[in-house]
């Protein structure tokens, strides 16, 4: 009676540390895929108007997704911008900061710098940050600024401000002293995106998790508010334009009857 009582306790002892174990190993699990392949990403916006400057800080833990078997100096980071029909970004602009330590940009299609919002098209852009390495921590991060243009909208009658959503980047990622899939404990997705901003080659990417500081999914499009016309100012606008142009006129034709008669 005695051994069967101590047997049951042993099996029961046993089968608690198998099932404390299970649920361990469960947790440790849940864990890590809360940690792979994340990125802090932080998005503000700076001056006012038409003419603005788009400022993302981004960092990323290179342990997450890669392990220690990867040197931070060959890894590198991307965001895919994509920009509604109301921004747009200047090419020639955005080239000429690259000389003064702004990022490489790559744009997907041409970009009309003078066309109104409700005559263009969202566009698609390829940024290859400049990035800061610790090596202590094996972080690298990218402190972004770019100049983005609101586009003169349509006028209406009932608003005097029109609301532009920018939504956030697509964060991705790579290292190239080695294969740019992660071990199996991280399920990322890979998609094919440029190599560099002056190559036509692709390469492999990670998806990167964009997360705010509090560790809360960064999903929020930033809210930028740009002044329209307004309808009823069409009459007084019309006039004054159609006086100004007459004046003119008026006073070209004086001085060039006056010029004449001085001959």
């Amino acid at each position: 009676m005695f051994r069967k009582m101590c047997c049951r306790a042993v099996l029961e002892t046993k089968l608690l540390s198998i099932i404390f174990i299970f649920f361990l190993s469960l947790e440790s699990c849940t864990s890590s895929e809360k940690i792979c392949d994340q990125a802090v990403v932080e998005r503000t916006q700076q001056k006012s108007g038409f003419h603005r400057d788009l400022i993302t800080y981004i960092e990323w833990d290179i342990l997450s997704s890669f392990g220690e078997h990867y040197n931070l100096l060959d890894c590198q980071l991307l965001l895919v911008e994509q920009f509604p029909s109301g921004i747009y970004i200047d090419p020639d602009q955005v080239k000429n900061e690259e000389e003064f330590g702004g990022p490489e940009v790559l744009f997907k299609e041409s970009v009309n710098v003078e066309a109104l919002a409700h005559h263009s098209f969202s566009s698609e852009m390829f940024v290859f940050p400049r990035i800061a390495v610790d090596s202590k921590v094996s972080i690298i991060s990218a402190n972004i600024t770019i100049p983005i243009h609101l586009r003169y909208h349509e006028a209406a009658s009932d608003a005097k401000f029109a609301t532009v959503l920018l939504p956030p980047p697509k964060v991705l990622g790579r290292c190239t002293n080695g294969v740019a899939i992660p071990p199996n404990r991280c399920e990322s997705d890979l998609i094919q995106a440029p190599c560099g901003a002056k190559r036509l080659s692709t390469c492999d990417w990670i998806v990167l998790k964009s997360m705010s500081k509090d560790q809360s999914q960064s999903s929020t499009s930033l809210v930028l508010q740009v002044p329209i016309g307004q309808m009823e100012h069409s009459l007084p606008i019309i006039a004054l334009t159609v006086f100004s142009t007459m004046a003119g006129c008026v006073l070209i034709l004086r001085n060039a009857i006056v010029t004449s008669f001085k001959i």
